[in-house]
């Protein structure tokens, strides 16, 4: 029984692997058949499976079988937000995506719901976890960059393949995101550097002048456009963003009418990610008495 006392039952889970050991999951229940999961009658489907290609195929066919979705594919969502949502309002299906960014941060329910009667002037914040983990690190412990990666990596902070975070793609992914929702289908501006270049003495100027450096990702309106930049920053010990450390996240928002509010938590991890997910599906849920998963 979910939070809203409605009902769900889980009907298809969909995987790569059916002989692989789950313990507490009923094997009638496992398929390596996305037909079996996409045409199975089912109220909401839960796309985990990441990445834009396959997964975009199978969140596109659950709309135009007017399933609502859940995803925390925000790779999909920064390639083909626009048109998937188009796609959930012709077919009548909604779309959950509240782990897309930040893990289990709220910041999609308060831009969509909580601020929605606001005007959003900027949004600025850190998105990601690896790169705040290894930038932490480098100034606490006084590590070079290639050091404090591995210890990310040793710690299930950072992948094999760190590109995708250390570049700042994945923090731009999540501004996209944000700053659709925020300002709305506007051009966009948008610079990205990354972390691969930082050095020690980089991390040790700053904090010579009492000051951090962090991974900031940041939007604001300009003139018919929206200019977002993901780069390092050099923060003064004061600025809200400066105490943020390790693998958290955190996010400005300034509005005309609320001013500043800060969003600042967990913002990666199964557990986190987890939560958020599930707090989709119990509000998609409430459509609906008794839900069918997938």
């Amino acid at each position: 029984m979910s939070a809203s006392g409605r009902g769900t039952a889980l009907k298809r889970i969909l995987v790569r692997d059916a002989g692989k050991p789950r313990v507490g999951i009923n094997p009638s229940l496992i398929t390596t058949s996305a037909i079996d999961v996409l045409d199975d009658g089912c109220d909401i489907i839960v796309e985990l499976v990441g990445g834009i290609h396959s997964a975009g195929a199978f969140v596109r066919r659950a709309l135009q079988n007017q399933h609502d979705v859940v995803t925390a594919n925000k790779a999909l969502l920064a390639d083909s937000g626009r048109e998937l949502f188009a796609t959930a309002v012709k077919h009548g299906a909604r779309i959950g995506f509240e782990a897309s960014v930040c893990g289990g941060i709220p910041i999609i329910g308060a831009l969509r719901r909580g601020l929605a009667g606001d005007r959003i002037e900027s949004i600025s914040g850190i998105l990601n976890g690896t790169c705040n983990y290894i930038l932490t690190r480098m100034e606490q412990d006084d590590l070079e960059f290639g050091d404090a990666l591995l210890r990310a990596q040793q710690r299930g902070f950072a992948e094999a393949d760190p590109s995708l975070d250390v570049s700042g793609s994945d923090a731009a992914q999540k501004l996209r995101i944000l700053g659709e929702l925020a300002f709305g289908p506007k051009p966009v501006r948008l610079r990205v550097h990354g972390i691969g270049d930082v050095t020690r003495a980089e991390i040790e100027q700053a904090r010579s002048r009492r000051c951090v450096v962090r991974h900031v990702a940041s939007a604001r309106r300009v003139a018919g456009a929206i200019e977002m930049r993901v780069e390092r920053r050099e923060l003064p010990e004061s600025h809200p963003l400066a105490a943020v450390r390790d693998e958290n996240n955190a996010i400005v928002v300034r509005g005309r009418a609320v001013g500043e509010m800060i969003f600042q938590g967990k913002g990666a991890g199964s557990l986190p990610t987890a939560a958020a997910v599930l707090a989709d599906v119990i509000e998609l849920a409430g459509r609906n008495r008794t839900a069918n998963l997938t």
